[in-house]
């Protein structure tokens, strides 16, 4: 295992203090929405995502107020290829400024539009409750005045997609996004080889996992609060072994770059 290394990627949060020329009665700080994949093994994944509803309560002149924000996805096409969002990529989804108070509530609000490709094929892939196009996301941070914060949503599409059918193949959407705080996590990147096996990989702490998958060079990246991690891999090819990590320390604003997992043939 090499030794750690600072990371960049959050390095918005917490250090963008800007001045104001005058006295703002109603301080505010900068909140950015970052969305990446936990994808699952599927050519491409597409869902339509309107923006982010943020329940917060000020602290500011109208303290104790409860107020909803909604911080949209700008573009016009809003079919975001969520499955592209693994080795390090990752998208602004939303961007505001806040006013100062806690953050209660996030909830992703989506569109209706969800569909995959496999083999050059589209599949839509219905929600499994049409009714629920609004995901609630249990999720507090304190906003203060001149800073700006990295709030990361992770779309676990491994856990997401059903296969109802087989065959024929029918597939179903039951969205599980998590947030977590740009501040207070690290990184795990790595390399897999052979990549042409694509496999599950899951970081597994106290009984709770969060999966991903390697890019087609098999680079995967976790982003995760700090602790210690196994790291598993599921080649979910028979004719490989699986293998695990363990002891995988994660720390604070840092990446931890593992060293090369070769999966190997079963005997």
């Amino acid at each position: 295992m090499n030794k750690a290394v600072p990371s960049f990627f959050l390095v918005l949060a917490f250090l963008s203090l800007w001045s104001c020329e005058k006295f703002d009665t109603n301080p505010k700080g900068l909140v950015n929405i970052i969305l990446v994949d936990n994808p699952a093994s599927w050519d491409s994944v597409f869902v339509e995502i309107l923006g982010v509803d943020v329940e917060l309560i000020s602290a500011g002149k109208d303290e104790g107020q409860i107020e909803t924000f909604f911080l949209p996805y700008e573009p016009g096409d809003k079919n975001i290829e969520v499955s592209s969002l693994i080795g390090g990529e990752a998208l602004l989804l939303g961007r505001d400024e806040l006013p100062e108070g806690k953050i209660l509530k996030l909830t992703v609000l989506l569109g209706d539009e969800y569909y995959l490709f496999l083999d050059e094929k589209r599949y839509n892939m219905p929600l499994v409750d049409p009714s629920m196009t609004e995901i609630p996301i249990e999720f507090e941070m304190n906003v203060d005045q001149g800073f700006a914060y990295d709030v990361i949503l992770d779309f676990d599409l491994e856990k997401s997609i059903i296969v109802a059918s087989d065959s024929p193949l029918t597939l179903q959407l039951n969205p599980k996004i998590t947030a977590i705080k740009g501040a207070g996590t690290g990184e795990i990147t790595g390399v897999v080889k052979p990549s042409a096996v694509q496999p599950a990989i899951y970081a597994i702490q106290d009984g709770d996992s969060i999966s991903t998958h390697a890019n087609s060079s098999g680079t995967y990246e976790f982003r995760i609060p700090e602790g210690k991690y196994k790291i598993y891999f599921d080649p979910k090819n028979e004719s490989y072994a699986d293998t695990l990590i363990n002891d995988v320390e994660v720390l604070a604003g840092e990446t931890l770059s593992l060293d090369l997992v070769t999966l190997k043939l079963k005997p």
